[in-house]
């Protein structure tokens, strides 16, 4: 219920209240199955609004900390894109190249996302 009432702010744009609810329900159950959702999500609530530095932090904890949940390939392509919003080039190279070893079997669309932004980047 919590991270239904932290989604539902989320989806009606309401990022910052969103984040708040986020936060809470991360504090309240980082084990939960929901909690790698929940904190891709409080990324986004940052990327949204510009934030990226605090979005690059809250995708890279995404990534770190739940390594095998769902979102977990969508943390590390945010991180890359996230990364090259601030002009850290080499990191969000990293970040996006190792979506495809770490994460092959992610969906084609993140797949596709993340060539699209290396072929961009430049990256090698």
């Amino acid at each position: 219920e919590q991270y239904d009432y932290a989604f539902d702010i989320l989806r009606q744009a309401e990022y910052g209240r969103a984040e708040l609810a986020l936060r809470l329900f991360l504090e309240a159950n980082p084990q939960d199955v929901l909690a790698g959702n929940a904190q891709y999500w409080l990324g986004e609530t940052f990327y949204v609004r510009g934030d990226f530095e605090q979005a690059a932090v809250e995708f890279l904890s995404g990534y770190q900390t739940y390594p095998t949940g769902n979102k977990a390939p969508d943390n590390l392509l945010k991180l890359g894109l996230t990364m090259a919003r601030l002009g850290q080039t080499d990191g969000a190279c990293t970040a996006l190249s190792r979506l495809s070893t770490e994460y092959p079997d992610a969906n084609d669309t993140i797949q596709r996302r993340a060539q699209t932004e290396r072929a961009r980047l430049s990256c090698s």
